[in-house]
């Protein structure tokens, strides 16, 4: 009995391992980016600007940079997503990519840069990666075979305006989903 409990243990363990070579579950290559956030390819990235306080002592400037724009692009440097304001919005405004394509689709999983032009600087860059969203266990498996994805925060230069990247949700990743609902009450005294 205990020899049949070591071999299940250990076909379980490769089997996890096989699924995990198979979802791209592997640390990030060598050509990744020094700073990025990962997202799976179902979550719809939220990003915006932040102008810090120091900024307009650095730069000796009274002017609040109003963002008019914003694109998305590979690591290669093609432009994937663009979109231009019709008028310029303040660094408090929010805005989400559901990672999709000009051209229709979405991305491939890779590395993207999300960049946004403003009135008054260079456009502010951040980095970020998309991993596949598979339908599979392997997911809470990689979290634990990927220890080397970063997981400290990107630090900007002191007085320098960056992206803050956060998850603004995520769209099914699976063909079909299964809800299930209920009510409970407590019996009447």
């Amino acid at each position: 009995m205990r020899r049949a409990g070591w071999v299940v243990l250990v076909l379980l363990g490769l089997t996890a391992l096989a699924a995990s070579a198979n979802v791209g579950c592997w640390c990030a290559p060598a050509t990744a980016p020094a700073c990025y956030t990962t997202f799976k390819s179902n979550e719809i990235v939220e990003f915006s600007l932040t102008v810090p306080g120091e900024y307009f002592w650095i730069h000796n400037t009274m002017e609040t940079p109003l963002i008019t724009g914003w694109w998305v692009e590979t690591s290669e440097g093609i432009v994937v997503k663009q979109v231009s304001l019709t008028e310029p919005k303040g660094h408090y405004a929010t805005f989400t990519w559901d990672v999709s394509a000009d051209a229709g689709g979405y991305v491939e999983p890779g590395f993207y840069r999300i960049a946004m032009t403003t009135t008054s600087m260079a456009p502010v860059f951040a980095d970020l990666e998309i991993v596949s969203c598979r339908c599979s266990p392997c997911w809470v498996g990689c979290q634990a075979l990927c220890l080397c994805r970063p997981t400290s925060c990107c630090t900007a230069a002191c007085g320098e305006p960056y992206v803050v990247l956060a998850s603004g949700g995520s769209r099914n990743c699976c063909w079909f989903s299964l809800s299930i609902y209920g009510e409970f009450e407590p019996p009447a005294p």
